[in-house]
């Protein structure tokens, strides 16, 4: 082998070890230092990645839909075309896996050895458990409704009349949108939007919130019930549908305490999904005229069952306490 082609071979070898050696040493600051530092190492991560998704799906929208930037505000307006319904979809298909689903496992591939263990997936949840947070999901439904019954007629302050105005017009297009998404009828367009409204959000909304954001308050605060309340919070919050921030809000707490009391991220993921999935198919079976509205009112004023509301919260306490007593045998016997 020539002289030149040995320095070369070693000029790029060097270069090589000096690098894997760089990024070992910036994963290793990274796992060592504080939570709160992790924590916004975390938010420039989702910023990143958001933003990277965000230009991505606006020059493939322009690509395959013909719509360049200069044109998607006054193309998204029109909701009654199905052209921008697709769009539409497209942009949320690609926030979900690039703000959600993606960061995550960058996320945990910096802050831990073992990325999977850090998320607390790698544990597979047992049918018992699985069959808890269904009937959870399906016997919280009046407590849902009441909340959100009560959370619609709250207002704020005088003084911040124009913050409540916004807030209601964000919500309101926020319903528009989503009813526009669910008013097909055909059986590909409500697979689509299983996909698009309960499986993604399952995984990347749990992957982030429960598997990332709870465990750094968990750390920040020394405090599980603390660090679920939060990232309750912030989940609720961050879609950005204010009069539904109570319901919201109590979902969350459950996905962390199902967490939390479990340590496996999978009985979150499949009671976010049991959650959005039995809101898709209700939709559509109202669409097709199969069923009323009832499951929407149950346990509101509205068809005087309010009654529902403490039978709701009787079984859910027996149900978060048997899952509780179930991680308390496993611990013991372990």
């Amino acid at each position: 082998m020539p002289v030149c082609s040995v320095g070369l071979f070693y000029f790029k070898f060097s270069q090589d070890y000096y690098l894997c050696r760089k990024k070992q040493m910036y994963r290793q600051s990274i796992r060592e230092s504080k939570p709160s530092n992790q924590l916004v190492f975390s938010l420039l991560v989702i910023l990143i990645c958001g933003l990277a998704a965000m230009i991505l799906s606006v020059a493939l929208g322009w690509l395959f839909y013909g719509v360049n930037p200069s044109q998607l505000e006054t193309v998204m307006q029109d909701l009654s075309k199905p052209e921008t319904i697709s769009l539409l979809k497209f942009f949320q298909i690609f926030q979900a896996i690039g703000v959600f689903i993606i960061p995550p496992f960058i996320i945990a591939w910096f802050l831990d050895p073992y990325p999977a263990l850090f998320l607390r997936c790698q544990k597979r949840p047992d049918i018992i458990s699985l069959l808890f947070v269904v009937a959870i999901i399906f016997f919280s439904n009046p407590l849902i409704n009441w909340l959100t019954e009560l959370n619609s007629q709250l207002s704020l302050p005088g003084w911040l009349h124009g913050v409540e105005v916004w807030m209601q017009n964000t919500e309101n297009q926020a319903s528009k949108i989503t009813t526009a998404f669910l008013s097909d009828t055909s059986i590909k367009i409500l697979l689509i939007n299983l996909v698009m409204v309960a499986v993604l959000p399952a995984i990347g909304e749990e992957l982030l919130f429960r598997g990332i954001v709870q465990q750094l308050f968990k750390k920040i605060t020394r405090n599980a019930h603390a660090a679920i309340w939060i990232s309750a919070a912030i989940f609720s919050a961050i879609h950005l549908q204010f009069f539904g921030f109570l319901p919201r809000l109590l979902l969350g707490a459950m996905f962390g305490y199902m967490l939390e009391w479990s340590g496996t991220l999978w009985l979150p993921i499949v009671a976010h999904f049991t959650n959005n999935a039995i809101a898709v198919i209700a939709y559509y079976l109202m669409n097709k005229e199969l069923i009323g509205d009832g499951i929407e009112k149950t346990g509101t004023s509205s068809d005087g069952s309010s009654f529902m509301v403490i039978v709701s919260l009787i079984i859910l306490f027996v149900l978060f306490r048997a899952l509780y007593l179930k991680r308390i045998q496993a611990v013991e016997t372990y």
